[in-house]
């Protein structure tokens, strides 16, 4: 008999086939709206975007920036945000990504997605590597899956989302002031159909 634990890692495992991440997922949470997504980052043309956990990359072809560079461990997931690769538009498959920033020296850096899959030591360490290889502290930007008061449908597909670390905006909140960030904006952002709702946050280092 396959037990529970089973049924989630091979929930897991198909939900995380690019295919299937780029065009079931997105009609069983509502359709995403990427134009609102994008305009929530708040990103400028003069912009340089780091974006850490990429994934498909299907934000990026949203965003209108200077240059733009996708990192993620998903070797399939990279391949396939690929596909958007231009002259200022780069993507790596790599956990070894602090000389690439520093390269690239961003001004914004998008965790879209990333938080909720993330311990809050991991997290920690992520923003120290931010921290190092920085000249200039730059902005953040990140929306999770979340549980919401009086959101039912929401949260049951929260709890069936792969993160295995998917947190109530209050912690959340409590996460970002530990590790000394400034939360500049906090925003709900549903889908098109509203089953699910995001969080979303701009932020600030503290200096």
């Amino acid at each position: 008999m396959i037990g529970a634990v089973q049924l989630r890692e091979v929930k897991d495992r198909f939900l995380s086939i690019p295919w299937v991440y780029d065009t079931i997922r997105p009609l069983a949470i509502g359709y995403i709206d990427h134009d609102r997504l994008a305009s929530f980052c708040a990103i400028a043309p003069s912009d340089r975007v780091f974006d850490l956990g990429c994934g498909t990359g299907a934000l990026v072809e949203h965003l209108r920036c200077e240059r733009y560079l996708g990192v993620d461990l998903d070797a399939s997931a990279v391949a396939r945000a690929r596909r958007f690769q231009a002259a200022h538009v780069r993507f790596i498959e790599s956990d070894d990504w602090d000389e690439a920033f520093r390269a690239l020296a961003p001004s914004i850096v998008l965790m879209i997605g990333l938080v909720h899959h993330v311990s809050d030591r991991d997290f920690e360490s992520i923003l120290g590597r931010i921290r190092r290889a920085s000249t200039a502290l730059p902005r953040l930007v990140t929306f999770e899956t979340t549980y919401l008061p009086a959101a039912p449908l929401n949260n049951f597909l929260s709890r069936l989302d792969r993160g295995r670390f998917v947190r109530r905006p209050e912690e959340y909140d409590a996460l970002f002031g530990r590790n000394g960030l400034r939360v500049e904006h906090r925003e709900v952002l549903p889908t098109r159909l509203r089953f699910a709702r995001y969080i979303g946050y701009r932020l600030r280092f503290l200096q």
